[in-house]
């Protein structure tokens, strides 16, 4: 009956992915969904981008860990939530429906006027992203080894195949709708999964007494405070300048479809927060000797649940896994064939000819990170974390400040894009030195190196800031704004 589950699961995907490529007539189709999709579906996708096998396996596994208070991380994410829906993806909605922006690349690379810009983000997205592909693959392999026995290779070229396959096919239209099915399969299979658990574990209040037994701190503050805090920041920053959150705002229908899509993910949000951290300490009690933390989910799943809801509970993690691969493979197939091929070569092809190379490209970019993945691994969320910070460095106040400060510069943009990220590279190298987490040095320097440098270096012209800022009226395009900086900002 799992593998059952397991296999009807991964037809539908397939099945969705062709069906979904009948719609896809151009670029656009391919990588925004044309612009329409509505409330439930841009919701669903917005939720699945979000979560992946770093929630889905790696959270469980640190809940298992460190208990309760890990829980907090959901506060900064959500509150980054907050912001991206009032202030972040209106300005992207308009940029989209006036220049058919298709790409983080592509925002930034219009605001600082550099195709410079855009070859940098497309090379960090590649790094960053790529290690998240290959921790995904992993704890995807983890899930099929407990389920079918399966050695790590044939499970990483599985779960490669299916995601690689449907996205080819299909591109953002077809991830948009298997997401649908995947928040709603994410969603009931943990929820589900929740009252087993605690009523093997003796009941809430039973459990939480053996909890404490094992170590106070499980059921108190088992992460520490400030290392908490520096997990929390890096979360924030990630999901403030998060590309492939970003991108989807471009594919939703309109500025009231974004908000209320917004309160759609929240609500599957809620339900898999509360149930990962219900899990992952019920999973201490009953499997105390698990040889990693991130097999918890799995052998819940296996050993615990019945036949039917522990194969809808693999389907879930399986889900989680290919809902955030999809969507990363997406977005660097189209940050290499539509931003360094397209713009920066200048590549003349029909639309026609412009699908077909994406989808090449897409089908690159999959099969690249499965050689790194067959190798071990530390824990699959602390890969998260470590991408979270480097992440956000990079990207979250290039995009903030480019979208709310006409005076940020395209030399500010670059200095705080490679400061950031060379940053929290060099001190997540030296292992976080006198114990301060990476996202504390990383940030200030990624936001000083904007405000010093683009103070200090020349304004772009109107005509970048246009698209931007409403009060900026037509102007020729080769004044700049030097003049229009007199005014106030």
């Amino acid at each position: 009956m799992v593998i059952a589950v397991l296999v009807i699961y991964m037809i539908s995907v397939i099945a969705i992915g062709w069906y979904m490529k009948s719609r896809v007539h151009n670029e656009t189709d391919y990588l925004a969904a044309g612009g329409k999709l509505g409330v439930w579906v841009g919701g669903a996708t917005l939720a699945a981008t979000q979560m992946s096998a770093g929630t889905a396996i790696g959270s469980v596994g640190f809940h298992y860990q460190v208990g309760y208070n890990y829980s907090w991380i959901w506060i900064s994410i959500w509150a980054s939530w907050v912001i991206m829906a009032l202030f972040i993806a209106p300005k992207m909605k308009s940029f989209f429906n006036t220049h058919r922006a298709l790409t983080i690349p592509d925002l930034l690379g219009t605001r600082f006027e550099s195709n410079v810009i855009r070859v940098i983000s497309v090379i960090i997205l590649i790094i960053c992203f790529g290690m998240t592909i290959v921790a995904e693959l992993v704890g995807g392999s983890y899930l099929l080894n407990v389920v079918f026995g399966l050695p790590a290779t044939i499970g990483v070229l599985i779960l490669a195949g299916v995601f690689i396959l449907y996205t080819v096919l299909g591109g953002l239209f077809a991830i948009a709708y298997t997401d649908f099915l995947q928040m709603m399969i994410f969603a009931v299979g943990f929820l589900i999964a929740v009252p087993f658990a605690i009523s093997a574990a003796g009941g809430f209040s039973v459990m939480n007494e053996k909890l404490a037994a094992i170590d106070p701190n499980i059921v108190a503050n088992g992460m520490p405070p400030g290392t908490l805090t520096a997990v929390c920041i890096s979360f924030f920053i990630m999901m403030i300048g998060y590309p492939i959150i970003a991108i989807r705002f471009y594919s939703i229908k309109d500025n009231k479809t974004i908000r209320r899509a917004v309160g759609v993910s929240f609500i599957f949000q809620a339900i898999i927060a509360v149930s990962v951290s219900l899990l992952g300490v019920s999973a201490r009690i009953l499997y105390p000797n698990l040889s990693t933390p991130d097999l918890a989910s799995a052998t819940i799943a296996m050993d615990l649940l019945p036949a039917l809801l522990g194969g809808l509970l693999l389907a879930a993690i399986l889900a989680a896994i290919q809902s955030t691969v999809s969507a990363i493979l997406l977005m660097l197939g189209s940050g290499i064939s539509h931003d360094i091929m397209k713009v920066v070569m200048k590549r003349e092809m029909s639309e026609k000819q412009q699908l077909k190379v994406t989808r090449i490209v897409v089908l690159i970019m999959g099969i690249l990170p499965i050689p790194f993945a067959l190798n071990p691994l530390p824990l699959i969320q602390q890969i998260w974390i470590n991408a979270a910070a480097m992440i956000g460095s990079s990207f979250a106040v290039s995009i903030f400040f480019g979208l709310y400060w006409k005076r940020a510069t395209t030399a500010g943009a670059i200095t705080s894009m490679v400061g950031g990220i060379v940053s929290a590279v060099i001190w997540l190298w030296l292992g976080n030195p006198f114990g301060i987490e990476a996202v504390y040095i990383s940030v200030p320097i990624s936001l000083l190196s904007m405000i010093i440098v683009s103070l200090l270096t020349k304004p772009v012209s109107r005509k970048a800031l246009e698209p931007f800022f409403k009060d900026v009226g037509s102007t020729p395009s080769n004044e700049t704004v030097m003049n229009y900086s007199k005014k106030p900002l």
